[in-house]
């Protein structure tokens, strides 16, 4: 709630005593102390100017200390005694003389005026007050909150720090965002509740000593708190609410940085041990490799032995494939890759890279490329090794004999290579994951064997080449493209 003045004087005026009895009990030893000075000033003989001072001085007082409205019940009170005890004729409420009307009047018109002016004075210390209050208030909050223990409960540590700086019974505290678990102990509050309280903004009670307050970041609403039995003061609220809400933004940024280094320094150590393996793999899975081709073209075996020895050649083949992506993968997540870039058609690299596959595997790969394409600078190596791996996806995945197209396009600023294939489709919340390192569906458990490394080969490739991936399905119809930004000269390597 934005305060303006009139609302704090308000809100200041309740925090002075104001209770019906004590208000009465004021005013009636106004009224007593008015009757026993004119009676003093009527025994020493004073005159009407003279007793009239004495009272407006009573009523400057009273209205310094007590207020306005008592201030206006003596000043009445001291119309009525000076002209009892000191206008003719004495001892009657009755004025026969005009100027003593105009006295009287004068006195009573100066009273009023001098008590408003003496009680807005008076106000004024106590919002002044009241600000000095909240300034040390915040002081101290803002350099409570930076002494937050990130390791424990933000949302718990922040409400309590605001409960015993605002001395308030209690204080609830949740947020919309799921990073912070909901403060209130009563959970039905915290939602439905706290739904419905969101919904009708910020406010304060002074009857129920209650304020509550929408947390905002800009325009964006993150939570809300309620503070309970306190002396409520608006602007503080409004103060601690902001103080509140930018405590907690900074509470989960920096959690998601200790998170995201931690994944860091997680997939760094992967890369590292699977680089390893693969390195003490290669060596070993070669000098088998080459034994077992040797045998088989020595010959000179049985039937059985034969099969055997195939089936060795094959599952070492297929070891040593993935031995080669793992190192590919690591080679990939350097922190920093060295692009080797030469001038090519993108097409012609398709071709080449269809030239590999199987002549039965061939006929179903199609090129659709547009006219007029340019040659572009890209890392051939790794260029090459990312339409294989669109390929090879695309060709353990489709429907058996469909046709797979490669369609490459160009426009000014980038090119882009699709491989589209028919046969299962992939649910929308897994086309990104699917370009996850050793990600794999759940749909595909039952499907081909994978190793879940092809297409994030694919993702580092583009995003080395300053380009994105995309994974589109639909109605059985699925394409996988990367992008490749043409190279100006100006980006590293």
């Amino acid at each position: 709630m934005k305060a303006s003045l009139t609302s704090l004087e308000y809100f200041a005026l309740r925090r002075l005593p104001r209770t019906l009895p004590v208000r009465l009990l004021m005013g009636l030893v106004a009224v007593t102390l008015t009757c026993s000075m004119a009676c003093v000033a009527f025994l020493f003989h004073f005159n009407l100017s003279a007793a009239g001072s004495l009272h407006l001085l009573l009523v400057v007082l009273v209205a310094l200390h007590w207020g306005f409205g008592e201030a206006t019940v003596i000043s009445v009170t001291s119309v009525l005694c000076l002209d009892y005890f000191f206008t003719p004729p004495i001892f009657a409420f009755s004025v026969g003389n005009p100027d003593n009307w105009l006295s009287l009047a004068t006195f009573e018109a100066a009273a009023l005026l001098v008590s408003r002016l003496s009680s807005k004075v008076r106000l004024h210390s106590k919002l002044a007050e009241m600000e000095r209050a909240r300034t040390a208030t915040l002081y101290e909050l803002s350099r409570a909150v930076l002494l937050i223990d990130s390791r424990s409960s933000v949302i718990d540590q922040l409400a309590d720090l605001i409960r015993e700086l605002l001395k308030a019974e209690s204080v609830d505290l949740w947020t919309l965002d799921a990073t912070f678990p909901t403060f209130p102990k009563n959970e039905l509050r915290a939602t439905k509740h706290g739904q419905h309280e969101l919904e009708q903004g910020d406010r304060d009670d002074i009857e129920a000593q209650t304020s509550i307050r929408v947390l905002k970041l800009g325009t964006t609403t993150i939570g809300m708190m309620v503070l309970h039995r306190w002396e409520v003061d608006p602007l503080l609220a409004d103060a601690v609410a902001s103080l509140a809400a930018l405590t907690l933004e900074r509470a989960r940024a920096l959690q998601q940085e200790n998170r995201a280094e931690a994944a860091r320094n997680t997939e760094l150590l992967r890369t590292a041990v699977l680089d390893g393996l693969a390195h003490g793999f290669k060596t070993p899975l070669t000098a088998i490799q080459t034994a077992s081709s040797g045998l088989l073209a020595i010959g000179h075996m049985t039937e059985t032995q034969t099969e055997l020895v195939s089936i060795i050649d094959e599952e070492v083949a297929m070891l040593a494939k993935l031995t080669t992506r793992l190192l590919q993968t690591a080679t990939l997540d350097a922190q920093e890759i060295r692009l080797r870039r030469t001038r090519l058609s993108v097409v012609a690299l398709a071709e080449n890279t269809i030239q590999q596959q199987t002549l039965e595997n061939q006929s179903r790969l199609k090129i659709v490329a547009h006219s007029g394409l340019v040659d572009i600078e890209v890392d051939r190596q790794l260029v090459e090794l990312a339409i294989l791996q669109l390929i090879d996806n695309a060709l353990k995945y489709s429907s058996v004999g469909s046709i797979i197209d490669i369609l490459i396009t160009q426009d000014a600023f980038e090119t882009t290579l699709a491989v589209k294939n028919s046969g299962s489709s992939i649910r929308a919340d897994e086309r990104e994951r699917v370009f996850e390192r050793f990600y794999r569906s759940p749909d595909a458990a039952h499907g081909p064997t994978g190793t879940g490394l092809g297409l994030s080969i694919v993702k580092k490739m583009a995003e080395a080449h300053g380009g994105t991936v995309r994974a589109l399905s639909k109605d059985g119809i699925t394409t996988f493209s990367f992008t490749l930004q043409h190279y100006k000269g100006t980006r590293n390597g």
